[in-house]
């Protein structure tokens, strides 16, 4: 079964063909010619021909290919069971790659059941027309679009290469589709795009449908509703868009995702209406089948168990018939009679399954056809009722109580039991059957969870200059274990090596194949085990210049998981493999004992968790668990750069390396912290920078202190404040608070300046270093010291009101800002420090920087702050102070 939506592509127009007819046409020429009908005559009488815009201006974004689309005109005339397509179509080359474009013209056609009216193919330029298509130059060609997935539909190409097509020129293609696929019998349906990939100047779409007759729409991401008027017995539905801008849909989109606007017109009511449509497509021949009637006793002769049956007959379906669509007119949702499939050997989803439906009648298993779509899935039940809504069709099985979703298109499958076997689910089906009514849930997402576990083993105990081994064994269940079979069945043991190789070696350089890989397949449990053998020259990486040894645990087969997607500025979700359930034990064999302390990791949030666990046997031998899930197969455009950080919060988390100086203590970097002698022990430079920043402070304290300036004047006859009151107590009790605060951040940010810790941050072969990064950390231990020493000044100034203090209050709070900016644009520079950035701490420097600018401007400007700080260093505030310090008149 088609996928049924066609639409404007980068590179041109690419139409939904959908009728056709029989019988050559004089003029028509071609190997295909002698069996379709194709005619040469004037537009219908019922067409309303639209006016080609050929004024109308190059858009200045959203061309493709060289092409400008002019007029995109689309009318549909039901009549009886009789259905006529019009389309006109007009492109301007704005340059010679839209000459070779246009300048083809290719119309497809099922001549099974199809018609194709050419009414004229025309160039103009400069207004008129300068040449056109002459019946003689009509070709049919026979291109199977669809080959390369073994799907043939009898679909014919009429192909006209146009004469003396110049850049600026105009291509009009004007022509008529007439017929219906016999396979839907009386019922008509059908859809209308308004917009694509590319901007079309004037789009138009028209349906005239008998008056009376039940018509039901579906209207999609806010397209409008139609015009609608009567004429002769016909309701005329119409659309007009003007300067239909281009629709950029991202790379990577979930297959359900489908921002365009469109409508969905046809005469199904429901969707048990599109069931009882399908019933007789699918209805088992009566009397006896001799080559199934065969099949069936040889199973039934192997077991009585209703599951083991079920599970013989889909497996030979699947190994037996192999997969080729023969989809040619009603055969599109047609499938073939079960004896013919079975004589054949070959068939589709809808062949293979109506095979699989006869086989389970003889085996007294209750099953019915599942019409499913494999992109849209849940998407599905969001469309309009119609046949258009699946592309794919499967067995839905009673078991026990239980159904089961069985595809017989895969290949052939393992597993024990229905419990050991991957079971299909596309979000919903239809089931065909008299009592179906809706769509209904399948097997769930759990049924194609992709589960890997994988434990790699590094051994480079043999010393730091000797050579090292890497054992990578993949025990693939379930799905996972299907597709490593597959690539075991379509590909060469010397391929598959080489992209293993490839892909470890490029983090372990020098790394080599030590003996081929081997496999073991556990059929009844559906587990297939893969080991890798790998060796190195040597594992540790020599640094003559700082004297160390250093050794990266790398974890790539968990890094694939946890890149960063391209194309981060998306204005549609980004669609992510789901549901994972992946396990990573690396296992890592040292040339001598390491003292460090085990620190697990735990980054979890909406899209996916992320949890390492780590331990140490023995100082020897260190053992990574990771394991990742994810929640969701998609991720929101609002919500990438969540998920982004989420992301390097996570490559941040699992970086880790080991190093060892030309001293007595091994070390390690990254997730985990040493516990050898010194190690927890302050760095000298953070230290000194620290002791030297207090020195400073304490001198700049003193000076402050002693800074006695005029208290500033106010209203004369307004005596001066004898306490504080008013809005004074909510910065006072900030300034309370702060010293608190900033003393929590600043004792939490500690273990950063150990030995340890501050030689990571300045050591450039560690993950996540930033040159930055150092000075950063100094920068705001001084700051957090000045803003502390800051604070416990004022709240002494302020006691004491200090003319001094809403000036130096003025100060503080300005170095407050300064220090959270510095936060901010360290965020947007470094890394690492933007992987663990929030909306919290966005949200805390907007907030200091707001309450900042308030109170800055409060000091500066409030009556009551001049006449509550008026007291001097030498002579302590009076409550008539006024009179001593009033101002000169």
């Amino acid at each position: 079964m088609r996928t049924w939506r066609a639409r404007l592509a980068g590179a041109g127009f690419i139409v939904a063909v959908l009728v056709g007819g029989a019988q050559a046409a004089p003029g028509v020429s071609g190997a295909a010619g002698a069996g379709a009908r194709v005619n040469f005559a004037p537009v219908p009488a019922w067409v309303d021909p639209q006016a080609v815009p050929l004024e109308a201006a190059v858009p200045e974004a959203g061309l493709s290919d060289g092409q400008h689309h002019l007029l995109a005109d689309q009318q549909v005339r039901v009549v009886g069971a009789v259905q006529t397509e019009y389309r006109h179509n007009a492109t301007r080359a704005v340059n010679p790659r839209g000459v070779e474009d246009i300048a083809n013209v290719q119309l497809r056609f099922d001549p099974s059941y199809q018609t194709l009216t050419v009414h004229r193919i025309e160039v103009r330029r400069g207004g008129r027309v300068v040449s056109s298509a002459a019946p003689g130059s009509l070709k049919l060609l026979q291109r199977e679009a669809s080959l390369e997935s073994l799907i043939f539909d009898g679909r014919l190409t009429a192909h006209v290469a146009l004469k003396d097509v110049q850049v600026g020129d105009v291509v009009e293609t004007v022509y008529s589709l007439q017929g219906s696929n016999p396979v839907f019998g009386a019922y008509r349906f059908g859809s209308f795009d308004f917009d694509w990939g590319v901007p079309v100047a004037y789009r138009h779409a028209r349906l005239l449908w008998p008056e009376g007759r039940p018509l039901h729409w579906k209207l999609h991401n806010g397209a409008q509703a139609a015009t609608v008027t009567r004429s002769g017995g016909e309701l005329d539905h119409r659309w007009r868009l003007r300067e239909v801008p281009a629709r950029v849909v991202d790379d990577q989109s979930p297959g359900w995702y489908d921002p365009y606007t469109w409508a969905e017109w046809g005469e199904f009511a429901d969707w048990a209406a599109v069931a009882r449509w399908a019933m007789p497509l699918y209805r088992l021949p009566e009397g006896p089948l001799p080559g199934v009637d065969r099949e069936v006793a040889r199973i039934a002769g192997t077991t009585t168990d209703p599951e083991q049956r079920l599970l013989a007959a889909l497996r030979f379906v699947q190994r037996e018939v192999r997969y080729l669509g023969i989809e040619m007119g009603a055969n599109s949702h047609a499938p073939h009679a079960p004896e013919v499939v079975l004589e054949r050997r070959f068939g589709d989803c809808k062949d293979k399954t109506l095979l699989s439906l006869a086989l389970l009648r003889g085996l007294g298993i209750p099953a019915r056809p599942a019409l499913v779509h494999t992109s849209l899935r849940q998407a599905t039940q969001d469309r309009l009722p119609t046949p258009w809504a699946f592309n794919h069709v499967l067995v839905q099985a009673d078991l026990g109580g239980r159904r089961v979703w069985l595809d017989p298109t895969r290949t052939p499958q393992a597993g024990q039991g229905v419990a050991q076997w991957v079971q299909s689910d596309y979000g919903r089906a239809l089931l065909v059957s008299e009592d179906s009514r809706e769509l209904v849930p399948m097997a769930g997402v759990q049924a194609r969870t992709l589960k890997r576990e994988l434990r790699t083993v590094l051994d480079a105990s043999a010393g730091f200059d000797q050579p090292a081994t890497l054992t990578v064994t993949t025990r693939a269940h379930g799905e996972a274990a299907e597709m490593l079979r597959e690539a075991l069945a379509t590909q060469s043991r010397q391929d598959l090596q080489k992209q293993y190789l490839d892909f470890y070696a490029a983090s372990y350089p020098g790394l080599a194949v030590a003996a081929p890989f081997t496999t073991r397949d556990d059929p009844d449990a559906n587990v297939v085990e893969l080991v890798e053998h790998y060796r190195m020259p040597t594992y540790w990486v020599r640094n003559d210049k700082r004297g160390r040894w250093t050794g990266e645990l790398e974890v790539p087969d968990l890094i694939e998981w946890l890149r960063r997607p391209k194309g981060l500025n998306r204005s549609g979700p980004l669609g992510l493999r789901h549901p994972v359930d992946f396990t990573l034990v690396s296992e890592f064999h040292l040339p001598q004992e390491w003292h460090v302390k085990p620190d697990d990791v735990v980054v979890s949030g909406p899209v996916f968790t992320m949890r390492r666990e780590e331990v140490w046997r023995d100082g020897r031998t260190l053992v990574l668990t990771d394991r990742y899930e994810t929640h969701t197969d998609h991720v929101d455009a609002e919500a990438m750069t969540a998920y982004v950080a989420q992301l390097d919060k996570a490559r941040a988390g699992i970086n880790y390396s080991l190093y060892l100086d030309d001293g007595p203590q091994p070390k390690a970097a990254g997730a985990a912290a040493p516990l050898g002698p010194g190690a927890d022990s302050p760095h000298w430079l953070p230290l000194l920078v620290g002791l030297a920043a207090i020195g400073g402070l304490a001198v700049l304290a003193r000076r402050l202190y002693r800074w006695d300036p005029e208290p500033p004047a106010w209203a004369e006859g307004v005596p001066a404040e004898s306490r504080v009151g008013g809005w004074l107590w909510l910065p006072l009790l900030g300034l309370a608070v702060s010293p608190l605060m900033v003393g929590k951040g600043l004792v939490e940010a500690l273990p950063t300046l150990t030995v340890q810790q501050w030689s990571l941050i300045t050591l450039p072969t560690t993950p996540g270093y930033h040159p930055l990064m150092a000075p950063l950390l100094l920068v705001e231990c001084a700051l957090n010291l000045a803003l502390i020493a800051g604070a416990l000044l004022l709240l002494v100034l302020a006691f004491k009101r200090r003319s001094s203090m809403p000036r130096v209050y003025v100060g503080w709070a300005m170095l407050a800002v300064a220090g959270a900016l510095i936060d901010a644009a360290a965020a947007e520079i470094i890394p690492v420090v933007k992987a663990h950035w929030t909306a919290a701490d966005a949200g805390n420097v907007l907030r200091i920087c707001v309450a900042s600018a308030i109170w800055i401007a409060y000091f500066l400007r409030s009556e009551r702050v001049r006449r509550t700080f008026v007291g001097r260093l030498a002579q302590p505030p009076a409550g008539d102070a006024q009179s001593a310090l009033a101002p000169p008149a």
